[in-house]
């Protein structure tokens, strides 16, 4: 049986390895100076990220179209594809869903399709995706590879660590005080945000520095995970590595980490959380 993957480009999986692998994305859209711009295909992320301080209205974003994501689902059926399995998070946390599903009614090979609503989203989401790549190429069915993915998602965590308040207040994500503005700048906070299953993301605290912050990260890892799992380790940035070989380090310290992988959170992501921020992922490795 030949399964095509398709999933959301916020997801933050390699749009490289994407074309590699033959995985369809949904792409979400940047609303910049008037144009809507497809967040990888219509967008230099670089010099998006360079011009991020001056933007003003600041962007904003907004998921594929229904007319878009039929667009994508009929792609593949031309690929002469026998399933289409769409790895999406869940309508609580995304509006990419409903969207897909009203491309689906349109789709004319309905039993082509299987929507899976994983719950987790950006960086967890794109580890799922990347263990049910290594789960097809085992020659796993549809079904068993949505039952592995149940359980992973359990198993699967990711903490965002942002350059500042400052971004969260222009996005809305924190009411803005000028008492946590400065306070948070005098001791040089980072805030953090974690990934919670069918939830999205929500403010973890925070801590001194980006150092601070990834020992905060860390001790909050160190309540989820399991002894008895070896991990893999996916750091996605917007345009920061300095602190990857730390993040390693301190990784290695409570867990074992098999694969080290290093992506780049796409511009939707990066827009909402900060130029300079991270994402550090943690997921059950797999053969």
């Amino acid at each position: 049986m030949k399964i095509k993957i398709v999933t959301d480009s916020t997801s933050s999986f390699p749009p490289s390895l994407a074309k590699k692998e033959k995985i369809g994305l949904f792409e979400s859209k940047v609303l910049l100076e008037g144009k809507d711009l497809k967040e990888i295909t219509d967008i230099d992320q670089k010099e998006l990220a360079d011009r991020v301080p001056t933007l003003d209205p600041y962007p904003t974003t907004s998921v594929a179209s229904p007319q878009e994501a039929l667009d994508i689902l009929e792609h593949a059926d031309k690929e002469n594809c026998d399933e289409i399995l769409y790895i999406g998070v869940s309508p609580t946390i995304s509006n990419q869903i409903p969207s897909v599903k009203s491309a689906f009614r349109k789709f004319k090979n309905k039993d082509k399709v299987t929507i899976h609503e994983c719950g987790v989203s950006t960086s967890s989401q794109g580890a799922l995706v990347h263990n049910a790549l290594k789960l097809l190429k085992q020659g796993k069915s549809v079904k068993e590879i949505i039952k592995e993915l149940d359980v992973m998602k359990t198993q699967t965590f990711t903490i965002g660590i942002s350059p500042s308040f400052d971004i969260l207040f222009k996005t809305g994500k924190v009411q803005k005080k000028a008492s946590i503005s400065l306070i948070s700048k005098l001791l040089k906070l980072k805030p953090l945000y974690e990934i919670i299953l069918d939830v999205g993301a929500r403010g973890a605290g925070a801590g001194k520095g980006f150092k601070g912050a990834i020992k905060e990260a860390m001790k909050k890892f160190s309540e989820q995970i399991s002894s008895d799992l070896e991990y893999d380790l996916i750091i996605s940035d917007a345009f920061n590595t300095d602190y990857n070989e730390v993040i390693e380090q301190e990784a290695r310290k409570i867990i074992k980490v098999k694969d080290v992988l290093s992506w780049r959170i796409t511009p939707c992501v990066m827009l909402s959380t900060g130029v300079g921020s991270f994402q550090i992922t943690l997921v059950p490795h797999i053969e």
